[in-house]
């Protein structure tokens, strides 16, 4: 099986509703849709979504790699049983664009399970068993943070994530008077996208102890591990690094230092599932909880993410929301959403569909 065609096409995708995370607020998404035909007839079908504040990979940037280096590379290529090792010659090709080579990636898994008849969770040696995913709540007001939440718990999801890191006192008041509304059976999570100092962290943190926080990712900024180790070292709530943890060797390094107590996979920071399993593998060996979390994107890597959830025995955290976000999605099928649990269908490859 050779690969007999090739595309990368560019979309902006409106989300239904714009929300803020520490420094910037968000109303579209750029996602590149990556296509990769084979001589038997089958495709497999991939996503990049870029993000130039977390990994330095603007739109055109991985525009630019998915139409030249990487789409040499592809050329007339043999669909190979295991990706991997083209994963690490595209690295070598695009180093400083991991969400196109993430694209390149999960297209070229897709193709190879489904060329083998298997739903890509199988062909890795994984069970579907269904994975609770949180929710992602933007940073707005009390009175904002308490009916989205509602409208979350009236969908059926149990885990709450919430964007935290402008205003401390006001990140308080939510997060108390969102405790006191959904009652103690609810999980919730905050994400400060570094906004803190460490003098911020750990006031937060002693002042929500009775809040029953199940984990605080990334409050310091991304190149304070020094600073993330020493409020890692004391803290009773797992604190998880993201922003600090984008490429392998920073998760290596990240895990090295004890940095964090666990690390946040998105497979648009480290180029896709091949990536992303080493660096689970790594991590788990050394006794760290993985996260496995996303941008705005499509279902198509929406769905790599959620057939890796359930093929990572390290896995203890899955924020796999981002397609909710989109007002429009060309990709269809793969999973669904039952009461908050992200349950593949049996189906070969990713299992999603595409409206051309």
């Amino acid at each position: 099986m050779k690969i007999s065609s090739y595309e990368a096409t560019r979309i902006e995708l409106p989300l239904v509703q714009g929300y803020r995370i520490t420094g910037k607020t968000i109303n579209v998404a750029t996602n590149f849709i990556v296509r990769v035909r084979a001589d038997n007839g089958l495709t497999g079908y991939g996503c990049a979504a870029p993000s130039g504040d977390v990994t330095g990979e603007t739109d055109d940037m991985c525009d630019a790699a998915l139409q030249g280096p990487l789409a040499e590379l592809l050329e007339g290529t043999g669909v190979p049983v295991d990706p991997s090792p083209l994963a690490e010659t595209a690295f070598g090709l695009a180093a400083d664009c991991p969400a196109a080579r993430a694209a390149v990636d999960i297209a070229l898994w897709d193709l190879a399970a489904r060329d083998a008849g298997l739903p890509l969770v199988r062909y890795w040696g994984g069970m579907p068993i269904p994975v609770p995913t949180s929710v992602t709540i933007g940073i707005c007001s009390v009175h904002q943070t308490l009916q989205e939440a509602q409208d979350w718990l009236d969908l059926g999801f149990r885990v709450l994530k919430i964007k935290i890191g402008e205003d401390l006192d006001v990140d308080l008041m939510r997060l108390q008077e969102l405790r006191r509304l959904v009652g103690p059976a609810i999980v919730i999570r905050v994400d400060a996208n570094q906004g803190y100092d460490i003098a911020g962290a750990r006031r937060l943190l002693q002042e929500t102890a009775e809040l029953d926080i199940e984990m605080f990712e990334q409050p310091l900024a991304s190149t304070d591990l020094e600073g993330l180790a020493e409020l890692s070292a004391g803290s009773q709530v797992p604190i998880v690094a993201d922003e600090s943890a984008g490429t392998i060797a920073e998760c290596k390094a990240v895990v090295d230092q004890h940095a964090a107590h666990g690390v946040n996979i998105k497979l648009m920071k480290c180029g896709g599932p091949s990536a992303a399993r080493e660096i689970h593998d790594y991590a788990y060996a050394a006794g760290m909880s993985l996260m496995l979390g996303c941008n705005d994107e499509t279902r198509i890597s929406i769905a790599a993410a959620v057939h890796l959830a359930q093929s990572m025995p390290g896995l203890k955290y899955a924020d796999l929301d981002g397609h909710m976000d989109l007002a429009s999605d060309p990709a269809s099928a793969g999973f669904e959403i039952r009461k908050g649990l992200l349950c593949l269908l049996d189906r070969p490859g990713l299992g999603i569909d595409i409206d051309d």
